[in-house]
């Protein structure tokens, strides 16, 4: 099996990257699969020099709307002919079965057209009402601009990333993660052949040290970073002195609050289908179950036969539907949780038909009575605890980590929408589960320690510009 080079770009070529980083492993097996590389120091400076004096120059962003979604569009169709290739390494790279990364892969392209499309809609400048004063309104990148991509995701967060900085105008440096850095090396080629212009999409390799010299470079005036939470703390910390603009999206134990009138089946269904996407690393899955007492064992039973419909296997077996997680760390982490909740008192339903090589976790539901895990529980594992009043239900879901999305189950509906409304969450679902927005117009925000910022397309092609204001000014006014 051939792997891409892992390459560093600069200035619109690429060179080897020198520095080695450890080994690359197929999370279906634990066997050594490459050697990681990382970019050098000087590779760093050089791309953030590169991208500075894109953005200094202004080429990219003069292109206008129209300039930019050419090359943008020829990128995409080049997207659409790397489905495969991609959706294979992100599955090897990830643990995500073969099954999701194909759908990722294939839809990279559409991500692409939707930025341009959106670009198109909004344009780069127009005029605001001002009693026959040309006064115009102009969308202006920040500067140059750092994309840090997850693991769970990479191509999709990578395109993603790319596609709206890229409308916006603004010059960027992305760095994958070093645990998933393969599929970055065809969508980078792929920009670059579409013809964006030199210095414009410049890639870097590494872990924290690369990622840390990137953000904390005086010349990123912009830092999308989707990740942990602690990385985010770390990142707004160097950020903050030079009020560099930030779109943080980080970790959250989401809860799900199961009404006592709900369908216990449908519930479980909708929740395990949740909690247990792209091998249950999924930044908004389901986490933290909180049940009507009455419902308890009922649910608990209901979760754990959907659970076992669930196929464990290796991400590359297109009948998977739970694959390994990432790697190595992410199993002893999860494994560490389980343990706390054992502790604590908790009982466990374990799956325990998984393959016994690679870095499998069977799928495990806790439950008891006040369960608390220590940081996100990033992998497929749920918890499950009883509630005897709605106010405490809320209590419960409000607490600890939390910020990116809540769940609630119940037949009815506007009872489900005013308990959605209470909890801290940017998005809750009602009686639902899916990766999608709820709407074209779904725009979210994190809060808490979920994050920074916000996503939804529109926002996100507003996050790597600024409005300025430029026209003449109302002559003659006392003040």
């Amino acid at each position: 099996m051939e792997f891409p080079e892992l390459l560093t770009w600069v200035d619109g070529a690429s060179e080897e990257s020198p520095v080695p980083a450890g080994d690359l492993f197929d999370p279906n097996t634990g066997e050594v699969l490459a050697p990681n590389l990382a970019s050098s120091p000087d590779q760093v400076e050089r791309a953030v020099a590169a991208a500075a004096r894109a953005h200094s120059d202004g080429d990219w962003l003069a292109l206008g709307p129209e300039g930019r979604a050419g090359i943008l569009l020829a990128w995409a169709d080049r997207l659409d002919g790397l489905g495969q290739e991609i959706a294979r390494l992100d599955a090897l790279n990830s643990g995500v079965p073969i099954s999701v990364t194909t759908l990722f892969g294939s839809s990279n392209g559409g991500t692409v057209r939707e930025a341009v499309r959106l670009l198109r809609e909004r344009g780069d400048v127009y005029s605001v009402s001002s009693d026959q004063r040309p006064v115009t309104v102009r969308h202006v990148p920040w500067g140059p601009t750092a994309l840090i991509v997850p693991w769970n995701a990479p191509s999709a967060m990578a395109v993603k990333k790319l596609a709206y900085a890229l409308a916006a105008g603004a010059p960027v440096v992305l760095k994958p993660s070093p645990a998933s850095p393969w599929s970055a090396e065809p969508v980078v080629r792929a920009a670059h052949e579409a013809g964006v212009p030199a210095g414009v999409v410049n890639m870097v390799l590494g872990g924290g040290d690369v990622g840390t010299a990137v953000v904390s470079d005086p010349r990123v005036r912009a830092i999308s970073m989707t990740g942990s939470t602690p990385t985010g703390r770390a990142i707004a910390a160097v950020a903050a002195p030079r009020f560099a603009r930030l779109q943080l999206e980080l970790g959250s134990n989401n809860p799900v609050v199961v009404r006592g009138d709900a369908d216990v089946v449908e519930a479980a269904s909708v929740i395990v289908s949740g909690s247990l996407k792209l091998s249950g690393q999924w930044c908004e899955a389901p986490r933290r179950v909180l049940v009507a007492r009455a419902l308890l064992p009922d649910l608990v039973s209901a979760l754990f036969a959907e659970v076992g419909r669930w196929r464990v296997g290796s991400s590359l077996d297109a009948a998977t539907r739970v694959g390994p997680v990432a790697f190595e760390a992410r199993r002893t982490e999860l494994e560490g949780q389980v343990r706390e909740f054992a502790a604590s008192g908790a009982r466990l339903l374990r799956v325990d038909d998984v393959p016994d090589k690679g870095w499998f976790f069977g799928p495990t539901i806790a439950y008891g009575e006040g369960l608390d895990a220590a940081g996100e529980m990033f992998g497929p594992l749920l918890s499950v605890q009883p509630y005897d009043t709605e106010e405490q239900a809320v209590a419960l879901a409000n607490a600890g980590q939390v910020g990116l999305a809540a769940y609630v189950m119940t037949t009815d509906i506007d009872a489900g929408v005013a308990l959605g409304a209470r909890l801290v969450a940017g998005e809750v679902k009602i009686n639902g589960s899916s990766v999608l927005d709820m709407s074209e117009g779904s725009v979210q925000s994190f809060f808490g320690d979920g994050g920074f910022g916000g996503h939804g397309d529109r926002d996100l092609l507003g996050f790597f510009s600024g409005k300025q204001i430029v026209g003449t000014d109302r002559p003659g006014l006392p003040l």
